[in-house]
């Protein structure tokens, strides 16, 4: 009889390349998870930054909203209904007096103002208001028309984008 020797149907070189292979993609896909992380990491710090910026300037914003309050409310009548001015045209007056020019603050009317805050380098916080001397609905004496950001970056269209 004769005996013949089997040999192995996957030899050691067919092993040792799958082998390989398979360090080769988990090397792969732990540099794109680490790229991946870092850039996460990344943005995360731009939002978090960011965030930071546009509540500072919202507390900016807030503390000449309290002014103007603080101003409306010493020219206001007391509970008496005496008032150091006894006419909404002189209460208009006092607090355009007072307040044009403080703090960034520009009237558009007697009864509306606007103020701007900076936001980022190409942003502002944008606060509009309505003055009331009688009052609104809600027992306030002011009405908040605008509290948005806005950009001063100038576009422009004819700007080309470098594509590949």
């Amino acid at each position: 009889m004769n005996e013949q020797k089997k040999k192995p149907v996957i030899g050691i070189g067919t092993t040792s390349i799958v082998l390989i292979f398979v360090m080769l993609c988990m090397l792969t896909f732990s540099v794109l998870s680490l790229a991946t992380a870092q850039a996460d990491l990344r943005l995360s710090r731009k939002s978090a930054q960011r965030t930071t910026e546009y509540y500072e300037a919202e507390n900016r914003a807030n503390d000449i909203l309290f002014t103007v309050i603080d101003c409306m409310n010493t020219h206001l009548p007391d509970r008496s209904g005496e008032a150091p001015e006894n006419t909404a045209a002189g209460f208009y007056s006092a607090i355009r007096q007072e307040l044009d020019g403080k703090n960034g603050i520009t009237f558009t009317d007697d009864t509306h103002l606007e103020y701007v805050v900076s936001l980022a380098d190409e942003q502002i916080l944008c606060v509009s208001l309505e003055l009331s001397y009688e009052g609104f609905s809600d027992g306030r004496h002011y009405r908040i028309i605008a509290w948005n950001t806005d950009s001063t970056h100038e576009w422009n269209n004819e700007t080309p984008l470098p594509v590949l």
